[in-house]
């Protein structure tokens, strides 16, 4: 994100007083949690289904960070329909969504554990 405030004159503040509330689940959740399904994966597709498994991804078009990287290239093509660009578009912010939800349902679990 500091790159982007760098690329971004004219949003920097903002960047950069986001990056300040950011805090990286991972070192939380390798020093606290353990669950045998994980199987030694740290991803939050691992993590996730032992803490909150009624926010599995599989009812999503796009259900991963590969197939979003995929999509996002396929929505900037300039031969993409406008109709499946907001269809994409509408896939990626599904995904998204739930990713975000995943976060603050992961984040509230180990606030609790502690």
């Amino acid at each position: 994100m500091a790159e982007l405030a760098d690329a971004f004159p004219e949003q920097a503040q903002a960047l950069r007083a986001a990056m300040e509330r950011i805090f990286d689940l991972l070192p939380v959740a390798r020093a606290h949690y353990y669950h045998p399904e994980m199987r030694g994966s740290w991803s939050i597709k691992a993590v996730l289904p032992t803490i909150a498994p009624d926010l599995a991804y599989d009812d999503l078009k796009v259900a991963d960070g590969g197939m979003a990287q995929e999509a996002f290239a396929e929505l900037i093509q300039a031969d993409t329909s406008v109709q499946r660009r907001e269809d994409i578009r509408d896939a990626l912010l599904r995904y998204c969504e739930r990713d975000t939800l995943a976060m603050v349902r992961l984040a509230l679990f180990f606030e609790g554990a502690r």
